[in-house]
């Protein structure tokens, strides 16, 4: 062999041996060159190419994948006086105390035994709280409204509502309500609806109706 021929012989040697070598790592020519998860970009390994090559909470600056300042995924990632809102923690909302509207009183309707227009302690327990709340409410005017059980004549039955609504305007008048500021008004049977002795219970009684 000549001279010549071996020198280029070499050559060629030298090539193939060289020139199918990978790169020196971090060098490469392309991703199979570089650590598993890493890219080849611009010719060197890095751990991104951008952002969404990271996990949640980091972001890609200058091929490192960063955590984000301030990023939280859950309540849990914050301080204990913060909350996680849009994956940034904030201080914690205070939820406000809604503010409770007194509820306003209602006149109770007072009830009697059968065949009576006698007042006794329920009763004017009740009537107690319903002059209360007349004057507390301000009330202009009251019309007190006596009802009967089924039970009797019609006649006798208006009758009987009438005494009933009497008994309570009476009642009120000495609690402080002005005469002049109640009315009395006798149903009868007309409105009773109960059918047997605990429905004509409820049947025994004087309401208010407010004007």
């Amino acid at each position: 062999m000549s001279t010549r021929t071996a020198i280029q012989s070499g050559l060629v040697a030298t090539f193939v041996l060289f020139g199918c070598s990978n790169p020196e790592y971090p060098n490469c020519d392309n991703d199979e060159h570089c650590h598993e998860g890493e890219f080849c970009v611009n010719g060197a390994c890095q751990q991104c190419r951008g952002d969404r090559d990271c996990r949640p909470g980091q972001r890609c600056a200058g091929g490192r994948c960063e955590p984000i300042p301030g990023w939280c995924g859950s309540d849990a990632d914050c301080a204990p006086d913060e909350e996680c809102v849009n994956n940034r923690c904030v201080a914690r909302r205070v939820a406000e105390t809604p503010i409770e509207t007194p509820q306003q009183c209602m006149m109770q309707p007072v009830y009697f035994a059968y065949d009576s227009s006698e007042l006794d302690a329920n009763a004017r327990n009740t009537l107690q709280a319903n002059a209360e709340c007349f004057q507390s409410r301000n009330i202009a005017r009251v019309t007190i409204v006596g009802h009967c059980d089924p039970r009797g004549t019609e006649e006798y039955n208006l009758a009987l509502g009438h005494r009933r609504a009497q008994a309570v305007q009476g009642q009120v008048q000495r609690l402080g309500i002005p005469r002049n500021r109640t009315a009395t008004q006798s149903m009868g049977e007309e409105m009773a609806r109960g059918s047997d002795e605990s429905s004509w219970a409820r049947d025994r009684r004087a309401d208010f109706e407010e004007r």
